[in-house]
């Protein structure tokens, strides 16, 4: 038994080292991405401040501090700053430019203040209480995060054609894990064990190592505030005060034919980059009647219309491939304008009811009974 503690407590010394060094490395890595967005920078900072707290709980590893309540109660209080920070890193990702610098800096004051509280006080209540405003913290930024989310993937699907690094479902995914693993941690054992604390790192290293490979990746997708919205709109009116219902039909017939030969004859949406902006030029309009127009003349969103035509273009060059030396999926998704054959497959799925080789397969028997 003793034999299997010391194990287990050797493990635990392997993980928190294997950590500290895990978090110094991205450390280094995310340098070189700091100044690429804001949400990058905050990542930065947040790892930085996460790798200084496993560097300085080194100290317990001397005899004289191993078994210090009030010391361990410090550095608890202390390592509750990285929380409005790694919060901050998760709103930023779902909603660019929020929070900012100001309510970042009151959050990481308000949580800041029960470090020289408890030094004053050096109280369980301190503690305490400083768990309970990072607890907080942290359920209000799942909220938001959830909240954001849902409005992001409005505006994407309303104004892009594609959602490869873009999407902010890796930003759910990571925000959940890491506040219930926490949660986990800090709550379901009454006392860290060894082995709670090697499995919360091992747990910690491939949820980071998620997290820092997708954010690398994601591009940021700045949404358009409320007011420029307005602002745009009201220049719309401004420039086209016709709104009876005969200007409106007349509008939407010259927007119908143009969009139409755009997609048939030019084949915008083979462009795997293509955005309502895009499209909206092309035709010589503007993106807030483009989307009007999709919206509510055709019901659709601007996301469904384009990637409904890379389906039937899909479907097209399927149709047209011979039964020996075909072109292999992937060669057809990028063909027919998508950006990966993941979201290829989704859609394809999703429009036909089918994968696209069981639907390649359906069009060689089809071929064959005609013959």
């Amino acid at each position: 038994m003793e034999q299997q503690l010391l194990t287990v407590e050797a493990f635990a010394h392997y993980m928190r080292g294997a950590i500290t060094i895990f978090f110094v490395f991205w450390c280094f890595k995310l340098y070189t991405y700091r100044r690429r967005n804001r949400m990058m920078r905050l990542l930065f900072y947040t790892t930085i401040f996460i790798a200084f707290s496993y560097i300085k709980d080194s100290v317990f590893l001397f005899a004289q501090w191993k078994n210090s309540f009030w010391l361990d109660d410090f550095v608890n209080t202390v390592d509750l700053l990285f929380i409005p920070l790694v919060c901050a890193f998760f709103i930023e990702a779902t909603n660019p430019g929020y929070p900012t610098r100001r309510q970042l800096a009151a959050l990481l004051s308000m949580q800041a203040l029960f470090i020289p509280l408890f030094l004053i006080f050096p109280d369980e209540i301190v503690v305490f209480c400083a768990f309970s405003v990072a607890c907080v913290i942290a359920l209000s930024t799942l909220f938001l995060v959830v909240a954001f989310s849902v409005k992001y993937r409005r505006y994407i699907k309303l104004n892009y054609s594609y959602r490869d690094n873009i999407d902010v479902a890796w930003v759910e995914l990571s925000c959940v894990a890491f506040f219930v693993s926490l949660f986990v941690y800090y709550f379901a054992f009454d006392y860290t064990t060894w082995l709670s604390e090697a499995l919360y790192n091992v747990f910690s290293i491939a949820l980071w190592t998620f997290l820092f490979l997708f954010s690398t990746r994601h591009r940021v997708v700045k949404m358009l505030k409320p007011e420029d919205n307005d602002e745009e709109q009201a220049a719309e009116k401004i420039e086209d005060p016709k709104s009876d219902n005969e200007e409106v039909m007349s509008h939407n017939y010259i927007l119908a034919v143009r969009l139409e030969q755009k997609m048939s004859q030019d084949k915008l949406y083979l462009n795997p980059k293509l955005t309502s902006v895009d499209v909206a030029t092309a035709i010589g309009t503007n993106k807030t009647y483009l989307s009007d127009y999709l919206n509510n003349t055709l019901n659709t969103s601007f996301f469904d219309y384009i990637n409904t035509f890379r389906i039937n273009e899909a479907c097209r060059i399927i149709e047209m491939m011979p039964e020996r030396g075909r072109e292999s999926m992937s060669v057809v998704a990028q063909k027919s304008g998508f950006n990966s054959l993941s979201s290829f497959h989704r859609y394809f799925v999703k429009l036909k009811g089918i994968s696209p080789k069981s639907y390649y397969v359906n069009s060689l028997m089809k071929k064959n009974q005609i013959m």
